[in-house]
């Protein structure tokens, strides 16, 4: 491979930005064609997600203001810390997996930075401005009325998409329908969540319209993970340098959104865009040598191997992708939706009373709780179980405590009552007892064991 030159290459030698104008792949390229469909429908999805339900609830709902996240329809509260830890460790190792055996095909063909720049930022450009020459010349030039003209005018339509996308990531916290009515209803009703949106769009029009590749270079991390996460079999866009059929063109480097020779190897700022690709085959289709001098390919491809699906990084991190999913598949088989602790209240561990007839009685005094992680308001009511009745055991609810109980979404409920138990009913200072919750909310009818302790 040919020397990587030091440095950034949109860096110049004082240290100052040199900014890039890549031109536009051919329309009809390999990889472009196929580009611009996923890249389409990734913004189709990022816009329909809000709207989309799995049994009645929202697919994905980042609802920060009430701590309740809903992913894939499940719901998920703050102090669920287990069941979001392996919720976020299945996507880390899921990424991993995927630049171990793909590179940073996420960077060039689903990361936002790429698919908006490419898809709406990029072609409101060349559709005011004009192609990268154009812009270049533009941008070279001194400020006179026409430059005014289309800059101002480029910068009103940057105005506009990024605020529709503002609103669009306001919906993934609020939901959908919320959202619209926020919009319908204006700023001063919803001070707080207009706010959100102004810094939302300010950042999208800060990155995608000024920043751009910068954020791929020195902002973001996975660039720099890169190298950890990649073997000598991770596929990346590589260029055949042993062919000998390269003419120098540079249509690889006028592409390149970072403004990288891709002739001198893998290198960090590489996104994995396939443009140079494209471009490279383009120009050897011209002049009658085999497409492919620059394509996806591997350390060990370059060297007339094939590397294996299966080999150490792989089988790693698919391992603990394969844990992690399971781990998680099994705390939600378990989760219930409505749940109650009967746990002991911090007093006197026991009273003893007796009856006007001279019966001995043992009093315990006990807390419950009721925790709600269902979407909706439920309903809960507790009172002794008929077994517990038969044995003379009588509850005697605190003064200010209710039959029944209303728990919102997310909440807990905490009530206070004694049991009062026959003396006769210990043995050896134990006695068990059973306190019957009934969850109006789908009818579910639970039990709870509960120990005493006496003489």
């Amino acid at each position: 491979m040919m020397q990587s030159p030091d440095g950034l290459t949109t860096t110049n030698a004082a240290g100052r930005r040199v900014k890039i104008f890549p031109a536009s792949p051919p329309k009809k390229g390999f990889f472009e064609v196929r580009r611009k469909w996923v890249q389409w429908g990734m913004i189709l999805l990022y816009m329909v997600v809000p709207f989309i339900s799995v049994n009645g609830h929202p697919l994905l709902l980042l609802d920060i203001a009430h701590r309740r996240f809903s992913i894939m329809g499940t719901l998920f509260f703050a102090h669920e810390v287990p069941n979001l830890v392996f919720v976020i460790t299945s996507f880390l190792f899921g990424i991993a997996l995927i630049t171990t055996l793909l590179g940073r095909a996420w960077c060039g063909w689903a990361c936002p930075q790429t698919v908006f720049i490419d898809r709406i930022f990029r072609k409101i450009e060349n559709l005011i401005i004009g192609d990268h020459l154009k812009q270049r010349r533009l941008h070279e030039s001194t400020m006179d009325i026409d430059k005014a003209f289309k800059l101002g005018l480029k910068w009103f339509a940057f105005v506009l998409v990024s605020i529709t996308l503002g609103h669009f990531f306001l919906a993934y916290f609020v939901g959908a329908k919320p959202a619209f009515h926020y919009i319908l209803e204006g700023p001063s009703e919803h001070w707080g969540s207009f706010f959100w949106v102004m810094l939302m769009s300010g950042v999208v029009l800060f990155d995608f319209a000024w920043f751009r590749e910068q954020f791929c270079l020195v902002a973001c991390p996975y660039g720099r993970f890169q190298s950890v996460m990649m073997d000598q079999g991770s596929l990346f866009l590589a260029y055949d340098e042993k062919r000998g059929d390269c003419i120098n063109c540079m249509k690889c480097v006028n592409v390149c959104p970072t403004g990288i020779d891709v002739r001198y190897g893998l290198q960090f700022e590489c996104i994995a865009c396939t443009a140079c690709a494209d471009a490279c085959d383009s120009v050897m289709e011209k002049i009658k040598k085999p497409k492919h001098l620059i394509g996806y390919g591997s350390i060990l491809s370059l060297q007339g191997k094939i590397p294996k699906i299966l080999r150490g990084r792989t089988i790693v991190y698919g391992t603990l992708l394969s844990i992690s999913l399971f781990a998680l598949q099994a705390r939600l088989s378990a989760r219930k939706l409505y749940q109650q602790d009967v746990i002991r209240a911090i007093d006197t561990p026991y009273q003893l009373v007796t009856d006007p007839s001279g019966r001995a009685f043992v009093i315990n005094h006990f807390k419950i709780e009721f925790y709600n992680l269902d979407w909706n308001k439920a309903q809960v009511s507790y009172a002794l179980s008929a077994d517990a009745i038969q044995h003379g055991v009588e509850m005697i609810r605190a003064p200010s405590s209710q039959q029944a109980f209303d728990v919102e979404s997310g909440k807990y409920v905490e009530t206070q009552f004694f049991l009062k138990v026959p003396r006769t009913e210990f043995q050896d200072g134990i006695a068990k007892s059973s306190i019957e919750v009934n969850w109006n909310q789908g009818g579910l009818k639970s039990q709870s064991g509960v120990t005493l302790v006496g003489p």
